[in-house]
């Protein structure tokens, strides 16, 4: 620490370089926790976009008294059940949130089973 310290005497240059560096470094940190904020909201967007496309697609089924286990969502549900699964490690940083504002008891059973039996996978 001494030498540092004669160091920043002799050459005033190192103590600016110093504050630069730190800078750079907070601007690193600050760039790494808005990536990571820009990952959490894209991720949750996808989520919500594979609930809303298959409630919707039961809703109209059951409005046209159409059948609603169609091969195109049980193949969607299981592209949802397959993406939780895939990114499970960003499903458990966002579980909180996932249970708050997407998989809410008010979900088709159908759909919640997805992220229901995923809590099981990862238990």
């Amino acid at each position: 620490e001494k030498k540092d310290q004669e160091a920043v005497a002799a050459d005033p240059d190192i103590a600016e370089k110093r504050k630069a560096l730190t800078q750079a470094v907070v601007s690193t940190q600050s760039t790494g926790e808005d990536a990571e904020l820009s990952q959490k909201e894209v991720f949750l967007i996808v989520v919500q976009r594979f609930i809303m496309i298959l409630t919707d697609h039961i809703v109209r089924s059951e409005q046209e008294s159409r059948y609603t286990q169609t091969l195109w969502f049980r193949c969607t549900r299981d592209r949802l059940r397959q993406t939780l699964v895939k990114h499970r490690r960003e499903v458990k940083r966002y579980m909180v949130t996932l249970q708050t504002l997407l998989f809410t008891p008010e979900v088709e059973p159908k759909i919640l089973e997805c992220f229901t039996q995923f809590k099981g996978y990862i238990a």
